[in-house]
């Protein structure tokens, strides 16, 4: 194994719902956990899909001093643009499941009509502008 490197062993899962090893790939330390998901999914999944979780399945939980660690499971995404220096040291092995999935990113409109000032603004009281009015509802009373 080079230094400053780990290896990851990708496993699938086949019609039976069985895991499948797939491929093995050599990472840098230096790579974000982005940049490997995408070549993942650029080598095994052939980019049928844009995004890609990875299940943790590895026998052993690598737990460090300083660093964050790689938990059983789901890996969650907001470690995505994380260095594995931060998760790891050199010459580990790791095992995932790589569950590919289509993400869509909903954009989201600020619709004049949908705005949270109109919903916390009444119609009929947004147009008087003689002044202070008292709404009772607008004052609960304290207790």
């Amino acid at each position: 194994m080079e230094k400053n490197t780990i290896t990851i062993n990708i496993y699938k899962i086949n019609t039976e719902n069985k895991k499948v090893m797939d491929n093995t790939y050599t990472f840098n330390l230096n790579e974000r956990i982005i940049d490997i998901k995408n070549k993942i999914l650029k080598n095994t999944f052939k980019n049928e899909y844009n995004y890609l979780d990875l299940e943790n399945i590895t026998s052993r939980t690598y737990k460090d001093y300083g660093k964050l660690f790689f938990d059983i499971g789901m890996l969650p995404s907001t470690i995505d643009n994380y260095k594995l220096s931060e998760f790891t040291n050199e010459g580990r092995e790791f095992s995932f499941i790589g569950i590919p999935k289509n993400i869509t990113e909903e954009k989201t409109k600020l619709n004049k009509d949908i705005g949270i000032i109109k919903k916390i603004i009444k119609e009929e009281r947004k147009q008087s502008s003689s002044g202070f009015v008292f709404y009772e509802d607008e004052f609960p009373p304290l207790k």
